[in-house]
């Protein structure tokens, strides 16, 4: 039996870290918000835009040999309009075409964050493709808005 789902919403929130005694200055772009029609609760659902840009420009702290890394958690589970919660490690992403730096695929969790990119030594600019999917959710989900929240880690190091 297939089962009908609403619309998954996926809320991103940046958070600054302090960053030592240095001062480094970096101007990031990051997705707004991905969202997830799904239309059959038993299948992953690929997030809407299709892909979205980490980047970053004018990063200061390579004057001090640093580079940049990204990394992304989510604050607790989705939240759903009633029932069960859908888990946020269902939900993963893929990096591409990474320019001046790695990037890396990974789960999200409400534990850890998880490294999405980190630039090459001496780059001011750089960035990567990042690609959102939402494992099968499973039957016991109510249909209707799902929310959920992550926060984003930039650390100089």
């Amino acid at each position: 039996m297939i089962r009908s789902a609403g619309v998954v919403a996926l809320g991103l929130w940046v958070m600054t870290v302090p960053l030592g005694s240095f001062v480094e200055t970096v101007k990031i772009t990051i997705p707004a918000a991905v969202g997830f029609s799904v239309t059959n609760v038993s299948v992953a659902t690929a997030g809407s835009p299709a892909s979205g840009i980490v980047a970053f420009s004018q990063f200061t702290g390579t004057d001090n040999g640093q580079v940049l890394r990204v990394s992304v958690k989510a604050d607790s589970n989705f939240v759903p309009p009633s029932g069960t919660a859908i888990p946020a490690s269902r939900l993963s992403w893929t990096t591409s075409s990474a320019a001046n730096g790695t990037g890396s695929n990974g789960v999200l969790s409400t534990s850890v964050y998880g490294q999405v990119f980190q630039s090459s030594p001496t780059k001011k600019a750089g960035g990567v493709s990042i690609s959102w999917s939402l494992a099968a959710p499973g039957t016991a989900i109510r249909a209707g808005v799902h929310t959920l929240t992550v926060r984003w880690k930039l650390e100089a190091f």
